[in-house]
Order: C-alpha cells, then structure tokens, then sequence
C-alpha cells in the first residue's frame, strides 16, 4: 500500500536514506509496501494527528485575487484550504483517517 509523507525539505535526505521515493508528478515523498512504519511516523499525517507527538497540520487561508487586477495584495476572498492526509479519496471526501 502506498503512504505519502509530509517531509519537510530539509529532512527529505532523511526520509531518502530510509527508502521513500520522489514523486515528482504529485511533488511528495512517499513509501509503498513497508511492513514497519516506525521510522516513518514522524511523516505520516494520520500518525502526527493521532498520536499526539507531532503537530496536525493546520489548515490555512489561502487570498484570492481577482483576475486582472492591478493592485497588488488586493485581497477580494479567502479560500479554506483543508490538509489532507494523503490517501487516495479526493480532499472533500471522507476517508478512514478523517470520517
């Protein structure tokens, strides 16, 4: 089964060194097939949320400019952008991490 981690740039030599390949299509790091997860749970979101060891990612708000205009950092609307926790349901659907 593949998991896709949340690595931060500066720990992806880490995540590399223990197995986890480069998506470039998705841009992310992901492992596939591992039978012990440990090493990875600082990188797997359900793991970080749940656990109580890492921080849950946050979600954030997003500007949205309006097209053509010409004043910049002119804010029109904000979007929500939810994190998603990488499984293979689109973001807007339940999935088994977040009912």
């Amino acid at each position: 089964m593949r998991i896709n981690l949340v690595t931060p740039f500066a720990e992806k030599d880490a995540a590399k060194a223990l197995g986890a390949r480069w998506d470039s299509a998705r841009k992310t790091w992901y492992i596939q097939d591992v039978a012990d997860l440990t090493p990875f749970q600082r990188w797997i979101p359900a793991a970080a949320g749940a656990s109580g060891t890492g921080p849950a990612a946050p979600a954030r708000q997003a500007p949205r400019r309006e097209a053509g205009s010409s004043a910049r950092g002119t804010v029109t609307e904000s979007v929500t952008t939810l994190a998603h926790c990488g499984c293979a349901v689109l973001p807007w659907e339940p999935c088994v991490h977040h009912p």
